[in-house]
This record gives structure tokens, sequence and C-alpha cells, in this order.
């Protein structure tokens, strides 16, 4: 049994080593230690595992939380797990790939593989997982719990008994022993006996001279002398192949061939037949081991994907149920929506993924074309996102304008611009008849307050304020910029500082309203109110105020900037300055002055991203939900989801308002400057779209028109709305 001091010198959960330098010359290798020893002594037989576990252990891993569809595509990975960290350096002498290849050597030669756990005494969860040979474990059947657990004996013949949660067993079911294995080897026992024999018996044969063997007959019966004296001069002058075909002399005796040669024996056929046999026993093909005679980049492909099918997937799917099924429970109930998975294999069919492919591209086309909505059709039919309607729009976009369909007219000013829409003007009424009852009242929009309908008339409707504003054109040509515009890196410098900045800091306002939202979550899942899911809500008091800050620096940090390259050319201009707070408690008078208005925007801009992160987390959450389950199981899910997801969207959102604010600036001080001409740039713009490239340059009536081409931050045309960098530049005559 299991000595109490054995752990005080040996470091591993089992002794691999003996204590003492102990061998046993005489005793002969039986059962599983004959099948691992016949790898080191048949060529035929290391190609095959040498093979196939090399195959095997080159595979990735991966650890998954599990979906409640069921489906493999919907699963989340998981990159932090202890499971994962053994199972990729089980101990400090293994890395994964030697284990792995360790396992499955035993597995292919005795049809059997054992991992053995090591534990801190103090802790129930494996801290390393060592491989260890099978001929050396017994398992301990039980008359009623079918097994008590394993005796592990040791290099000197130490036993040590193991419970069954300190053991993990691989095994090719043997069907005559449900406790051990049975593996290939086992079959061809003697075809692998003949195989080496043959190989001996051709070795003897060139020792002996490369001639078969005869008989030297004698009259009369030798002494010991005397025949200790003739074998002695035979092998001196006829042993080895130096010796080969000497005429022998025999004293007393003559030889007498025994006719029988090398060919009549066949053994190289027998070596041929015995490679034919190990190959069917594992069934393996011998183009897996390089025996091809006729081959091209077809049949090299096929090869490929047959060995990993059939050879490598199975031994894979072993290794995967012993994991999920006896190493993860050790880590407690929290591992059950869990599981171990590999990276497939099997190469990829680029026939078949152009076939998928075009069939995807045709349903989504066939759906699209019927009414269906763009991007959930590309979801559904497993094709990637791509951006509908313009060159660069926001995929976003169209959610955006589903979220606010129903937005009252009030708020056309602060949410059309966030979706690249124009903002209508105050339609011109009509002159009154000279007769005839007077008119009612006209409705009034102002930028920088709220659309004030006339009480007689219906609201008109978000989108109707949409269409109001006709597209900017362009009557006439207008004079092009001559390329001397002012540098304006500054200027995106700026702009990328202040918006790497506002990034880093909205990380703590993201992790808080995860934390938010994970709450709402797990109590609509403990109620089973899967109804609640579609109210979640998240504070956006500190995001707004956050951004409002950025907004105030980055208008004053413009205006400077503008009034900066106005001096460059000999214009001096005080630049206006905002309060950097933007203070929600403006009064009314003070909104319609230099950045009041971005109060509106920052409160507008934070609102709808708190209105689509809580949009995707109820949609998650909703997928997930089962009757039953555990809402603190859900809302982890839901948080690790909502953090895997990109910040494209928030960059956006975000990005789109510090432009609005960078051109505000810049404006703002255009107005405190004497006139000058006017003219589009778009040089900022990393990707211009048609209607931006053909702004570019191009000269303002003045300064008016720039600034409703350019009031709203982007270029009021642009394709790609918010995510438009254009800005206006001036250019002061000596006169002016």
């Amino acid at each position: 049994m299991k000595s109490p001091l054995r752990t005080l010198f040996n470091k591993t959960p089992v002794p691999y080593v003996a204590a003492r330098n102990l061998t046993l010359p005489w005793r002969q290798p039986t059962g599983a230690e004959a099948q691992m020893r016949a790898m080191g002594s048949v060529g035929t037989l290391f190609a095959i595992v040498n093979r196939t576990s090399n195959a095997t252990a080159q595979v990735g891993w991966k650890l998954w939380r599990k979906s409640a569809s069921g489906l493999p595509e919907d699963r989340v990975e998981v990159t932090r797990h202890a499971a994962l960290d053994l199972w990729n350096k089980p101990n400090k002498f293994y890395t994964r790939q030697e284990n792995v290849e360790i396992i499955q050597q035993h597995v292919d030669l005795t049809g059997e593989g054992w991992w053995v756990i090591a534990r801190n005494p103090r802790s129930p969860l494996p801290l390393e997982l060592w491989p260890v040979r099978p001929d050396r474990m017994q398992p301990v059947p039980h008359p009623i719990d079918f097994l008590s657990g394993y005796m592990y004996t040791g290099p000197d013949g130490e036993q040590i008994a193991l419970r069954t949660e300190d053991v993990i067993q691989l095994r090719m079911p043997n069907p005559l022993d449900p406790y051990r294995g049975m593996g290939p080897v086992q079959s061809i026992l003697t075809d692998l006996d003949s195989a080496r024999y043959s190989a001996e018996w051709n070795r003897n044969f060139f020792l002996n001279g490369a001639e078969p063997g005869g008989i030297i007959e004698v009259d009369k019966r030798l002494s010991d002398d005397e025949f200790d004296e003739l074998t002695a001069r035979w092998n001196e002058q006829h042993k080895g192949i130096a010796n080969a075909h000497r005429v022998a002399l025999i004293e007393q005796g003559k030889w007498v061939d025994r006719k029988l040669s090398q060919r009549d024996m066949q053994f190289a056929e027998l070596r041929s037949v015995s490679r034919d046999v190990i190959r069917e026993a594992f069934g393996i093909p011998a183009f897996a081991l390089g025996e091809v005679s006729d081959v091209n980049r077809a049949t090299a492909d096929a090869s490929k994907t047959w060995f990993a099918e059939y050879l490598t997937v199975p031994r894979l799917e072993r290794i995967k149920g012993a994991l999920n099924n006896d190493l993860l429970p050790l880590y407690g109930p929290g591992t059950q929506d869990l599981e171990f998975d590999y990276c497939t294999p099997v190469p990829a069919d680029p026939e078949a993924e152009n076939a998928a492919l075009v069939a995807k591209s045709t349903a989504a086309r066939e759906l699209i074309d019927a009414g269906a909505y763009g991007p959930e059709v590309l979801a559904a039919v497993g094709l990637p996102e791509l951006s509908f309607g313009q060159p660069n729009a926001d995929p976003e976009r169209e959610l955006l304008i589903k979220l606010v369909t129903a937005a009252p007219a009030a708020l056309a000013p602060l949410i059309l611009p966030l979706l690249g829409i124009d903002v209508p003007e105050p339609p011109v009424p009509e002159p009154a008849p000279a007769a005839g009852p007077p008119p009612g009242p006209t409705a009034r929009l102002d930028i920088h307050h709220h659309a004030q309908p006339p009480a007689a008339q219906p609201t008109a409707s978000f989108f109707d304020l949409a269409r109001a504003r006709p597209r900017h054109t362009h009557t006439a040509p207008r004079a092009q910029a001559d390329g001397g515009d002012p540098d304006l890196e500054p200027v995106r410098a700026q702009f990328e500082d202040a918006l790497a900045q506002l990034l880093e800091d909205w990380e703590s306002i993201a992790e808080e309203q995860y934390d938010q939202l994970a709450e709402q979550i797990e109590a609509a899942v403990d109620d089973e109110d899967p109804a609640a899911l579609a109210a979640l809500t998240v504070d956006t008091e500190r995001g707004a105020a956050l951004l409002r800050g950025a907004l105030g620096v980055m208008a004053t940090a413009a205006a400077e900037q503008m009034a900066a390259e106005a001096a460059g050319q000999g214009v001096k201009v005080t630049a206006p300055k905002v309060d950097p707070g933007l203070q929600a408690a403006l009064a009314p008078r003070l909104r319609a002055a230099f950045g009041g208005e971005l109060v509106e925007i920052a409160a507008a801009t934070v609102g709808l991203l708190g209105v689509a992160l809580a949009g995707a987390a109820g949609r998650e959450a909703l997928r997930l939900f089962t009757p039953g389950a555990a809402g603190s199981q859900i809302a982890s899910a839901v948080g690790e989801f909502m953090r895997g997801l990109g910040v494209s969207f928030r960059r956006d959102q975000l990005a789109g308002a510090l432009h609005r604010a960078q051109n505000l600036g810049r404006l703002a001080t255009l107005r405190a400057a004497p006139a000058a001409r006017y003219y589009a740039s778009e040089k900022l713009d990393g990707n211009t779209c048609t209607p931006c490239a053909g702004i570019d340059g191009v000269q303002f009536e003045d300064l008016a028109e720039a600034v409703e081409a350019y009031g709203a931050g982007p270029y009021r045309e642009c394709e790609g709305g918010i995510r438009c960098r254009g800005t206006v530049v001036a250019r002061w005559d000596s006169a002016q």
C-alpha cells in the first residue's frame, strides 16, 4: 500500500521510477508492456502510432459555454478557467501536446490511456495531470458499485490505492472485460513477432556469412576439447560477411548443405505480408504512411481529409468525452454549462464552401426582395454583416431608426443629426388671401430649442420632418480650392486624442451599465418574467456628464485651433469659449449661444447608446431564457456576451458627437472673424464617399452656406453619416 512518507520524497502523484535501482533481468515483458515495447521493434507499428498520436496532439482545444439552443455556433468561448489552464499546462514537465501524444500512444498500443490527478491535500480541485503506463494500472471491481478504485504498481513493486476521482481512463472497449481496453496490437501480436523474427533472421543470415546453415559430419564422437577446437577454427575462418564464400578445410569431417536458401524461406515476402496485416488492424491505408505510387493534388487533398475524418476525429472525440465527463465535473457544479471542444482537423472543402455561399446569397437576396429586413436576413442565413443602402453606411443606423420611429417631432433637431438625417427648416407660410378668415398659426422650429407645432394643426410625424428638407445641391459651379488649405493634422490629432481619452473613460461607465443590466436580468429570469427583459434600462446621468465635459473641451479647443489658423494668415480673432462642463442647468436663453445645444446632443447620444445596449442585452437574455433557469447564470452569460461585443457602435456615436463639437467650435470662431472665403475640406475623411469627394475643395457662397453644410458635424450629404469628418477651412485675402 501507499507509504505515508512517499509524498515527502516524490512530488508526482504516483512513483515513476523505483526508489532503488532494482532490475529484474530475467523478467520477460508480458501483456500491455509487451504491446508498448513492440512499437520500438517493428518499424511499421512505430510509423502508424507515431503518425496518429502526432496528428491527435497537434489539434487545438477551446473551452465553451453552452448555448440554450444547443447549436455550436451559438456558444460563447471561455478564455479564463482553471480547467483550461490545467489542460494547456498539465504539469510543469509536460505541455498539452506531449501529454496528449503520450496518452494516444498508450491507447493505440494497448487500448487504454490513463491520467492520474494530483491535488493539494487542502483543496479538492485538480492541480496537475500525469499520464501513467497502462501496465501499472489495475481497476479494483466492486460487486455493487461496479468500481471501488484503482491500484497502481510502481517500478519497485510498491502498490498505491487510488480513488475513482483521482483517475481518468480512456479506453477502446474490450468485449471480454468491461474494466479494460483492447487495442489493435493485441490482435496482431503473432504477426508482430513474425515481422520481428524475420528481421532478426535476416540479420543473423548476414552475420553468418550470407549463406544458409549446414552440417559438419564426423565419423566418431569428439571429445570436449576436440569439439571446442573445431568450433573455434570454423568461426575464425568462416563467421561474418568478411569471411563469406571461403573454402572450408575440415579435418576428420565433411560439410553437408541443408539445401535451403533465403529465397526458399521468402522472408522479404513475409515482412511485406506482416506490414499489410498491421495496417489493416489499425484501419490505416498505405498512403497515410507515405506509400504512394500515383499521387496528384486531388488525391493528396482527399488523403488529408480521409485521415482527419476517420483516424484523427475519433481519437479526439474519445479525449473530448473524458474531459467533459470526467475532468470538468471535478471543478464543481458551475461547470455544467461548460464543455471542451477541439478545433476540427478536417481541411475545408473550397467547393462545398463556395456552393454554400452561393445558396446563402441566393436565399438572402430572395428574402430581401420579398421585403425582409437586410441585417436580420444576413444573421438568419449565416452571412457576415454588411452595410445596406449606401457605401460606408452605419450598419446600426437602421436599428436606430426603428428605435426612434415613434419619437415626437420635438426631438427631431436632437436625434436626426445623430442618424445622419438633415434637420428640416421651418416651413414658410403662404401669404394670406385678401379676403377670408385669417390663417391659423404656423409651426416654428428653432435648432437650439424645440419645435413648436401650431395648436390647431396635427403634429408632424418624425419622418415627415426628415423628408421636409431637400437635399443640398449646388445650382452653379463653384470655385475650387487651389491646394493652399491650412495644415489640418493638428485638427486630426486633436480629435483622435479626445476620442481615445473619451473611450478610455467610458469603460468604467460601460461596466456599471453591464452590472445594472445583470441585476435586472437575474431578477427577471428568477421571477420567470421574460416580458421584463423588454424594459431593461441603464443609468445615463454619469455618461451624459462625462460626454458634456468632453464636448465642451473639444468645442473650446477647436475654436482656438481655428483662431490659430486665422493667425497663420495674419488675421487676429479672439476664439469664443464655452463652459467646459456644459452644465444642464444653463438658462434657456443661453442654450442658443455657442455650445448650448451640445447639452442636448450629449443627452441624446448617451440615451441612444443606453437604449441600444439594453436592447442587445435583453435580446441575448431572451435567447438564453428557459423556464427554471438560474438567473445568475443567464446574467453572467449575457455579461460575457456584452463584453465580447465590439465597441464600433459606441465609438461611432461618441466620435460623431465629438466631431459635431469640433465643427461648432470652428464655425463659432469664423462667425467672430472678418469675412473670408470658405471652403469644404474632406481631407480628414479616411474613406471618402462620392458626395464628399464632390464637395471637397468647393467654395461656399458665404458662411451661412458653410454652416448649413457642416453645422451638424458631418457633411449633410455624406453617405457615411455620422462617420464623416469633413470640416470648413477659411482663407483671408491680404486686403481683408
